[in-house]
Order: C-alpha cells, then structure tokens, then sequence
C-alpha cells in the first residue's frame, strides 16, 4: 500500500463464543479505529486473501461502504447478494458483479470492506440478532441509516483455504 498510512491491529481473543464474539471482536476494532483519528477502515478478514489494487479499486467506489467479495468455503456460489426488509440476503451468481458495480441494498459480508468514519461517529455497531450473521444485520443497519454500499466486481478476494485467490473451480 505504497503512499497510504496505515497500521494494522489484530483482536485480542474474545471473551465470548461463536457470533457474539465476532461482534466483540468487530467492535473492538471500530473503537480503535475512532480512537486513531482515521478517516476509512480497511477490514481484511484473517482468511481472505486480497487481489492486486483492491484498496484503490475500493476507495475509488467513494461510497460509504466499499466491499470486496468472496466465494463461500464450500466453493458453493458467492457470498454477495441484495438486503430485503426482512434482513433475507437474496444470493446472487458471479457473472451478476464481475467487472462492474452492484449497488442498492447490497451485502457482501465483511471479509474485504473499507468503511468511512462518519459511520461509526452517532454509534453505528456490529450487533448479534438471533438467527441471523452479524454482518448482514450490520449491512442493513448501516443502509436503514442511509449510508450508501456498492460492491467493486474486480474485488473478487480468495477464501481461505478452500478458494484462494484466483480459484476458478468448484470444491470438492
């Protein structure tokens, strides 16, 4: 990331299990980000690897939330989709999104996401409902607040360990 200022911060191990502790985790990541005076938080899952430019590609959408996306481990389809009012992600096939931009109420999960300040500056959290993943209620948290999300098709990300970077096929 030649001539951006970054540091990188890793969670401590949380106090909680399964969603609950993803949602510590995230929001122990949000306050520190507020705590350092940043203007975007670039979030990179532990087990994804990101292609060549994302950041730039990302930043470059100038929306609120900017996501890359990932296939599911299984190989099985893609995490990417659109929000309903019922927080239902309708799954949507890779040819949807590659080489352009999904916009609307979109959800891409958190693997690859660069976020601006001002949604977290009146409180905006990761929050555990039961039944549903953290990321996608954030994603319809943050879009029933207003904030704008577009996801970059040239952001596709490897999913480790099954689907790294570049993976074309299905999993076995």
């Amino acid at each position: 990331m030649a001539g951006v200022e970054y540091d990188v911060y890793v969670t401590p191990p949380p106090s909680r299990v399964e969603w609950a502790a993803f949602v510590e985790a995230e929001n122990k990541i949000i306050d520190r980000f507020l705590e350092g005076g940043y203007e975007l938080l670039w979030q990179v899952e532990l087990d994804v690897e990101v292609p060549p430019n994302s950041f730039r590609l990302l930043q470059s959408l100038d929306v609120d939330i900017a996501c890359g996306y990932v296939r599911r481990h299984n190989g099985d389809g893609l995490i990417l989709g659109f929000l309903d009012e019922n927080m239902r992600v309708w799954y949507l096939p890779e040819n949807s999104v590659r080489g352009g931009v999904l916009s609307g109420w979109v959800m891409a999960g958190t693997s690859c996401v660069l976020f601006k300040r001002r949604i977290f500056e009146d409180g905006l959290r990761f929050r555990y409902v039961r039944g549903v993943t953290p990321d996608i209620v954030f994603m319809f948290d943050a879009q029933s607040a207003g904030f704008k999300a577009k996801v970059h098709g040239d952001v596709l990300c490897g999913h480790l360990p099954e689907c790294p970077l570049g993976y074309e096929g299905v999993v076995s």
